[in-house]
């Protein structure tokens, strides 16, 4: 998405900014300071470069949706912006529309589109069939535009409030002055009610240990049965066989009541499992909550980043152990194969909209420490062709190899076979299309969609010639496992607190 003007070179969506350094606030706190005009919140929790900003979203002023046939561009009060048959398309007809004004700015993010895409949207790019069981009935894209963005640089503990004047319905220069003059007003009411209040509910201080039940002490619901997993899995084994596919992910979604609201939900999330990528995104009548640790793609000017993560080992309980621990994943065979595969699959993506030659490996499976596994990770990068749109991009790379498999269009096909339900979320994509044409998304794991009081979470195994059909039923709990201990968390440190916080 780049910035245009309009047919006499005026800007019609002008950003207002001020800043100003304080400890005084938590990112969640000043979420709880908008709550009734909130959207979403971006985070970061992990050592490393990507632990630097939250983005929060106030004010939404339009959203994208995708019917039948086609993408739109709606306002808050569902009248239609802009259409288009295909993403790229409508983020172009939605930037003509808007003209927003460039932004001089150090903060990867300074507004645009931000929400989630569901696996099942590989339709729409690719020949994949479209699964005919959506039982969730929850929508393939959700984007919200907002007119206020207010980053929270953690390294300088500054924030940052970014505020959009919309012209649009001036009518001379007399009522764009008017509009300019609110907006100002607004920027201003924003940085002062945040120098001046603070929220009255503090979070709970966090156990020294976690008392958690037992998996088989909670109550869930799968989609599969293990006996129809483990006959899915030599299914797949056959067609690697016989030479279809290296790999295919096989999942299986659980259900699981929800005590406490999503809210304190990720309030729990962010604290038991930081990871690079941290979200939570108000969806209308459902949410998504997550903690992902990969990265699909990223634009920012002409250059393309993908990460590719595969070989897991658990964090060590001290530094020898954990060096140990890593040593160990270097040197598995198994894992390096694997992890390989996904390389290759990142540099064809990349290749796809890349300047010939310019597809680079420029680290190569280095051990990434988090928060309570260890990964080995790649980077796969590349400059973006003239031709391309940053969309282009991101269409190139979905869905992640690490969530589908390798060739990737069989391995969909193969997953639209036998998995019972649609995906949804789960091996999709969140993230954000800037105005500035700077694209940041990551893989949708370790990832709840919320609706009501229900949580549902998924969590799959990388199948290949040599997988035990048993041990990759109880992989899939191995992932499931954090996340369903975090709802236990959440509910014993917020609904037995009695202190239920809802955004």
């Amino acid at each position: 998405m780049f910035n245009q003007r309009s047919s006499d070179g005026a800007y019609l969506t002008i950003p207002l900014r001020e800043s100003f350094f304080t400890d005084r606030f938590t990112p969640i706190e000043i979420v709880e300071c908008f709550k009734d005009r909130f959207a979403y919140l971006l985070e970061s929790r992990d050592q490393g470069s990507w632990a630097r900003y939250s983005f929060i979203g106030i004010d939404p002023f339009a959203f994208v949706k995708k019917g039948d046939e086609e993408f739109v561009l709606n306002d808050v009060n569902g009248e239609a912006l802009a259409r288009a048959s295909h993403l790229r398309e409508l983020f172009e007809n939605a930037m003509a529309y808007l003209k927003v004004q460039p932004i001089d700015s150090p903060l990867p993010f300074t507004g645009g589109a931000v929400g989630c895409i569901a696996y099942d949207a590989i339709s729409d790019f690719d020949k994949v069939p479209r699964h005919d069981n959506h039982d969730l009935c929850m929508p393939a894209y959700h984007f919200v535009f907002c007119k206020t963005i207010i980053a929270f640089d953690h390294y300088e503990q500054k924030i940052t409030v970014i505020h959009f004047a919309m012209l649009h319905d001036a009518r001379d220069e007399e009522q764009k002055e008017i509009e300019l003059e609110k907006a100002k007003i607004s920027i201003k009411n924003i940085v002062h009610m945040l120098q001046t209040n603070k929220p009255d509910s503090q979070v709970n201080p966090w156990p020294e240990a976690s008392h958690s039940k037992d998996i088989d002490q909670i109550k869930w619901r799968s989609t599969m049965a293990k006996s129809e997993f483990v006959e899915k899995v030599k299914r797949i084994k056959q067609y690697i066989a016989s030479g279809d596919v290296f790999q295919t992910v096989l999942s299986h979604r659980i259900e699981i009541d929800l005590p406490v609201t999503s809210w304190d939900l990720y309030r729990t999330l962010r604290v038991t499992n930081p990871s690079p990528y941290l979200f939570y995104l108000k969806c209308g009548d459902f949410e998504v909550v997550g903690s992902s640790p990969e990265r699909i793609v990223k634009v920012q000017g002409n250059d393309i980043e993908i990460h590719p993560i595969a070989g897991t080992r658990p964090r060590g309980q001290n530094q020898k152990e954990d060096d140990q621990l890593a040593q160990d994943l270097l040197e598995d065979e198994k894992e390096r194969a694997e992890h390989m595969m996904l390389v290759d699959l990142a540099r064809n993506d990349a290749g796809k909209v890349s300047d010939f030659g310019s597809v680079k490996v420029p680290k190569l499976m280095a051990v990434e420490r988090f928060s309570q596994v260890m990964h080995l990770v790649s980077i796969v990068s590349g400059t973006m062709r003239r031709d391309c749109h940053p969309v282009d991009a991101f269409t190139a790379a979905f869905p992640a190899g690490t969530l589908s498999g390798a060739p990737k269009i069989r391995a969909m096909e193969i997953i639209h076979e036998l998995e019972p339900t649609a995906r949804g979320f789960y091996g999709g994509a969140v993230g954000y299309f800037g105005f500035d044409g700077s694209v940041d998304t990551c893989i949708t794991i370790r990832t709840f969609s919320c609706k009501g009081n229900k949580a549902y979470i998924q969590a799959g195994a990388g199948i290949v010639a040599d997988s035990d059909p048993e041990l990759e039923w109880e992989e899939t709990f191995n992932k499931a496992r954090a996340l369903i201990k975090t709802v236990e968390r959440a509910e014993k440190l917020f609904r037995r607190a009695g202190e239920v916080h809802h955004v």
